[in-house]
């Protein structure tokens, strides 16, 4: 993300603003990027604001607009967004762009994979497919094939935008998120489905932030309300993370030693396994409901 302030335009035709170039096919090698090219590029985001043009000027000259990439999966999906084919771009007047930054902070963070991973705006078809770092990293003639497992991607985060975020690979135990955003109204729900029953906590300047309260007509916690960066709830048996983040706010995920049900009832990973497992629990429950185990 890219920001500029006060910028003067003189004579410039609208279709030579800019040019953003697609990601180098070459790339997609064992040596960089893998087995697709690094999408750096089509995530780019050029923010003007207080512009001025004199002279001849563009149709859509505005003190404040946006420029990002043409990315297939993202910008035909933004209705204030329009498409420059000379410049290989779209021309957007949308104060809630940003760029959503994440990454693994696991202690395999450089040599293990996630990639590729989907980010989904839910009703709408977007499709935004990410991939990681390139490998930067030589030893004499060969790339040391390191990647760090760090992610970026463009992001509308209008009142009530939900995001799925769709790791091909397992996704990382513990990660850190952030969004850089020139609104301070934007945010945005993302949501990672996990394949692993144990829960996941939000920790936010050190501290963990405590999900949303029970509640009793969902059978789960409550939903996220988008009323503040950290709000968070974790779905049980569907082993879905909820969380709301805003702009210019940091946050991290971590493992949280707990199985959650549908029911407001939960276990260490330790207790849970030492205590019978999945079978004593099966019999406990319906015990308790007063129906048969089969």
């Amino acid at each position: 993300m890219v920001e500029f302030y006060d910028s003067k335009f003189i004579d410039v035709d609208g279709d030579a603003l800019s040019y953003i170039m697609d990601p180098n096919p070459g790339w997609a090698n064992v040596k960089d990027c893998g087995n697709f090219p690094c999408t750096a590029p089509l995530n780019v985001l050029f923010t003007f604001t207080d512009s001025i043009f004199e002279g001849s000027r563009p149709r859509w000259a505005t003190p404040d607009f946006q420029i990002i990439a043409n990315n297939s999966g993202f910008a035909p999906y933004i209705d204030s967004c329009e498409p420059s084919e000379d410049m290989n771009a779209y021309v957007c007047e949308e104060e809630k762009l940003g760029v959503l930054l994440f990454e693994s902070e696991d202690d395999d963070m450089k040599d293990r994979s996630m990639q590729p991973i989907y980010v989904s705006k839910q009703g709408t078809e977007m499709s935004n497919k990410l991939n990681s770092m390139m490998d930067h990293v030589w030893d004499g003639f060969y790339s040391g094939q390191i990647r760090m497992s760090r992610f970026g991607s463009i992001i509308e985060g209008s009142r009530g935008s939900v995001y799925d975020l769709t790791f091909t690979g397992t996704p990382a135990k513990k990660m850190r998120f952030l969004m850089n955003g020139l609104s301070r109204t934007m945010g945005a729900t993302l949501r990672i489905a996990y394949p692993g029953a144990e829960s996941r906590s939000i920790v936010k300047d050190g501290t963990i932030v405590e999900m949303n309260q029970w509640d009793e007509g969902l059978s789960q916690y409550g939903e996220i309300k988008q009323r503040f960066c950290g709000e968070n709830r974790y779905i049980g048996v569907q082993n879905i993370l909820e969380f709301y983040i805003t702009a210019n706010c940091t946050l991290h995920i971590q493992p949280r030693d707990a199985i959650q049900t549908l029911v407001r009832m939960e276990w260490t990973m330790a207790e849970f396994f030492a205590d019978g497992g999945t079978t004593s629990f099966v019999d406990r429950l319906t015990a308790s409901l007063g129906i048969h185990a089969s």
